[in-house]
């Protein structure tokens, strides 16, 4: 049997734990191999887990929880196995087929991961997460429809959150529109994380006189951003141990004026906070590509190049608001490094690149990517964020499209500063689509390498243009697949362009709207004073 620890295993043994086996029963061994697992030891649990498959080979929970083992540390291949085989054990239990389903997620196999969703909701409705997981998955999916990704959405909120908003008390919030306002933002990410490059920027520069902040973090990471981000605020509370229930009776009891969501959909959101309506006036924001789907948040932010006005409100169950520039503000991380020589230039060779994770990548955009390649001789394409399982995938469909797989270099997920080294070697990013990059998109910027995207008619694919036309490089947008083809391997050819972008990418951000944190804090603080004073007018019920 494959072992996932194989060097601690060899130092610390089997036979103690077997020894033990002999006199415990398979229910006693799992109760001993979840403690280990909750307390996360777990090579000792791995070893335990697999104790009660000697006894019960076709034990579900136990083949479970060593998929649940190898996805904890990443080892994408042994929790799928293990997951596959707790759906042969019990198929019709639907976290299994859940968990399958997220593994899949994050070796960029979408499709298959969808069908992993939808069999848990079909063998349980009820199950938030495989929803929650379905929506978001739905989100990656190169054909699905936007209607059928809204309806998804308000799918869930009607099952999970819309019936918490029965059970809201009135607020009684002063009704004054013009005096300070408290604004409480939520998140889990309140660390070294992508969501910091964007916030810090509207908490750094925020008008102390109109507002007092305050930001509730229920992550249970806490490194140096998140001291950092806790010195801008007026007020900090940690609620990761608080329950939905309580974290919203917190923020009631707070006053809050205007709670800001910053995760969406995404992995560890306090959505459920949200649906109790703790706050008067609630806004999602930054994080996630789409509706929340529920009827206890009234407001999104955006802006009028990724939501075109009268274009895709009836995508939203949120009434959206506009930001007058760009809803980005980009505050780059003070340890990146400088921006090196074109390599193009150097070496007569040019290296594409996506940075994006490989769920991001679809079939479509290998596709493309193979055109390109195969219109500039001698390049090569680097790909991160790739997990060994996801490698087949994009491997095969290059290389069945006449990419020869010498010029294919794939990483799985990198520590940050080899991450930003790479940078130095490559000369064009080509953004995915139709989920565009967003934080990667930036990173490549700043680090002097231009950004080809693919944009099309809903937010997740209109994050590059509204990020490139901000800096004025709507000439690197593609309107459509063969644009996008285009606008690449001429960029390619062009290797005095290349050097000329490169050497100038750094000032031309600085000197935009992107990297301007103070008009955009007074800019979303005209925003909450905006529907701070629609809130006022309104009668109170």
């Amino acid at each position: 049997m494959r072992m996932l620890f194989k060097s601690l295993l060899r130092n610390i043994g089997r036979a103690s734990p077997k020894a033990a086996a002999r006199a415990l029963t398979p229910a006693e061994l799992m109760a001993e191999a979840r403690a280990r697992f909750d307390a996360n030891d777990l090579v000792r649990a791995q070893l335990l887990f697999e104790d009660v498959l000697e006894l019960d080979p076709g034990h579900a929970d136990a083949l479970h929880f060593l998929g649940l083992t190898g996805h904890r540390v990443r080892d994408l291949g042994f929790a799928m196995e293990y997951f596959e085989r707790s759906i042969e054990a019990r198929p019709k239990d639907a976290v299994f087929h859940n968990n399958l389903g997220s593994v899949l997620v994050q070796a960029g196999r979408t499709e298959e991961a969808a069908v992993f969703f939808r069999k848990a909701l079909e063998i349980d409705p009820n199950l938030n997460i495989a929803r929650i997981n379905l929506i978001y998955v739905m989100v990656l999916l190169e054909n699905a429809r936007p209607e059928d990704v809204y309806a998804e959405h308000v799918a869930w909120a009607k099952i999970h959150a819309d019936p918490l908003l029965a059970q809201a008390k009135p607020h009684d919030n002063s009704r004054d529109p013009e005096r300070r306002l408290r604004i409480a933002y939520l998140s889990a990410d309140f660390r070294k994380h992508a969501l910091t490059y964007f916030i810090e920027p509207a908490l750094a520069q925020r008008d102390s006189a109109a507002f007092e902040v305050f930001c509730y973090h229920s992550g249970r990471i806490v490194d140096d951003v998140t001291r950092r981000l806790a010195r801008y605020a007026d007020h900090w509370h940690e609620i990761i141990d608080l329950d939905d229930e309580q974290a919203a009776e917190l923020i009631r009891g707070d006053g809050i004026d205007v709670l800001v969501d910053l995760s969406g959909h995404l992995r560890d959101n306090r959505l459920l906070v949200f649906a109790r309506k703790p706050a008067p006036i609630q806004v999602t924001y930054l994080a996630y590509p789409n509706t929340t789907g529920m009827s206890a948040m009234d407001y999104r932010i955006s802006d009028a190049v990724c939501d075109p006005p009268g274009a895709t409100e009836r995508y939203y169950r949120e009434t959206l608001i506009r930001l007058p520039r760009c809803m980005w503000c980009y505050q780059p991380r003070e340890d990146m490094p400088a921006v090196s020589p074109s390599p193009a230039h150097q070496s007569g060779r040019v290296t594409f690149a996506s940075m994006n994770g490989a769920n991001k990548v679809t079939a479509r955009m290998l596709s493309l990517w193979a055109r390109i390649l195969g219109e500039v001789p001698g390049s090569r394409i680097v790909l991160t964020t790739v997990p060994e399982q996801g490698r087949e995938r994009i491997r095969d469909a290059l290389t069945q499209a006449g990419v020869a797989e010498a010029r294919i270099s794939m990483h799985d997920r990198l520590p940050t500063e080899d991450f930003w080294a790479l940078y130095a070697g490559i000369d064009i990013m080509l953004d995915t689509f139709p989920m565009n990059g967003g934080t990667t998109t930036c990173e490549a910027l700043w680090l002097g390498v231009p950004v080809v995207t693919r944009s099309g008619d809903i937010f997740q694919s209109r994050a590059g243009l509204s990020i490139l036309g901000s800096m004025g490089l709507d000439e690197l947008v593609a309107r459509s697949d063969e644009e996008y083809v285009r606008i690449a391997v001429a960029l390619a050819h062009d290797h005095t362009r290349l050097a000329a972008l490169r050497a100038g990418l750094r000032e031309r951000m600085r000197a935009s709207p992107l990297t301007d944190g103070r008009s955009y804090a007074r800019a979303l603080e005209a925003a909450y004073r905006g529907i701070w004073r629609t809130w006022c007018s309104r009668s109170p019920r």
